[in-house]
């Protein structure tokens, strides 16, 4: 063979060798190492303690034996109990308002042509926020922000089959909240939160983390079984710590509605 046809079989040779290393598969990402609880609960503790504020815009679905409804939704809220929520038409009119400080509750239903007020009771606040919440939890979960148990769990490992971490709070001996964190990026995945009982009283899902915004849950479900609710929430955007005024967290009715005091 000539000298230019050995050169040139080299030459295919190589690149052929090049080509069949570039369609090799990348190897997988190395797992996480392994922490400590300390570790892991100084990263969810500082996501918490920047909490202050949230502003959210997404898809709601509500469902419970009583009522049921889905549509775009406008949540605002400020520590430690302060909640506006707002759903919303295809043409951006108001199907539903609810509002409350902690104190007080505002339900607005303008195709009624009446606006609810009363004292911020579970019944009257399970137009949004499922009875087996407590008022002053709903700001955290909105935002994912776990664990909601002080001090140091009293369970702490790791599953390198899900690559997940298990905490465990108790009080008194029992089962007081169940959280699972991803052991990458150290976002808390599930909660479960008991109350003298062996039944969750909630159980919370979180995804999509990054999606809509940085560090945050993309996607939110609820669920309660005692009464039986889910609460599903696809965010678009949430903010953290928007500037809020005391009129951003208030319902104003619109002229001629009727007023209707609850119990």
């Amino acid at each position: 063979m000539k000298p230019g046809g050995i050169a040139r079989l080299v030459v295919l040779a190589l690149l052929a060798w090049l080509g069949l290393a570039g369609c090799r598969a990348l190897p997988p990402a190395p797992p996480p190492a392994v922490l400590s609880a300390e570790e892991v609960l100084a990263r969810l503790h500082n996501r918490q303690q920047a909490l202050e504020s949230l502003q959210a815009r997404g898809r709601i679905t509500f469902l419970s034996p009583e009522h049921n409804y889905s549509g775009t939704i406008l949540i605002k809220a400020r520590r430690p109990e302060s909640l506006r929520v707002d759903i919303l038409d295809l043409l951006g009119r108001t199907l539903l308002g609810f509002a409350t400080d902690g104190s007080r509750v505002q339900v607005l239903s303008p195709h009624e042509g009446k606006v609810f007020l009363g004292p911020a009771t579970p019944r009257n606040l399970a137009v949004f926020i499922p009875p087996a919440v407590p008022l002053s939890q709903v700001v955290p979960l909105l935002a994912g922000a776990l664990p909601l148990s002080p001090g140091p769990p009293a369970r702490f490992d790791y599953d390198t089959a899900t690559g997940r971490y298990l905490l465990e709070w108790r009080q008194g001996g029992r089962l007081q909240e169940r959280l699972w964190v991803a052991g990458q990026g150290l976002y808390p995945v599930q909660e479960e939160y008991f109350l003298d009982q062996s039944q969750p009283r909630f159980t919370l899902k979180l995804a999509d983390f990054g999606e809509a915004g940085p560090d945050l849950p993309g996607q939110i479900i609820l669920q309660t079984e005692t009464p039986k609710m889910e609460l599903r929430l696809a965010y678009k955007e949430l903010r953290l710590n928007p500037p809020l005024s005391p009129a951003d967290l208030t319902l104003t009715p619109p002229p001629g509605v009727a007023v209707v005091q609850l119990p």
